[in-house]
């Protein structure tokens, strides 16, 4: 939650890292307070918002684990 009050809850696309953006997770609890009918365009793009957060975490472990294996000291 820090990540979305700091970000500024402001849904805007931008590359301006200094400009308030809205993040994922907050996109998502947004859009899904319950009244999303089945099918719309909006809950489709919950699930694609939700698929797209969900690969770029799967990656980031992938290399946090890839950069742990290569640094890692063992100690006899």
């Amino acid at each position: 939650m820090i990540v979305t009050i700091a970000a500024g809850q402001q849904p805007r696309f931008t590359l301006n890292p200094l400009q308030p953006v809205e993040t994922m997770t907050a996109y998502i609890v947004q859009v899904s307070l319950g009244d999303t009918p089945a099918g719309t365009l909006e809950y489709k793009t919950l699930f694609a918002v939700a698929f797209m957060l969900f690969i770029s975490t799967f990656i980031l472990n992938i290399i946090s684990h890839h950069l742990r294996q290569r640094f890692r000291e063992v100690y006899e």
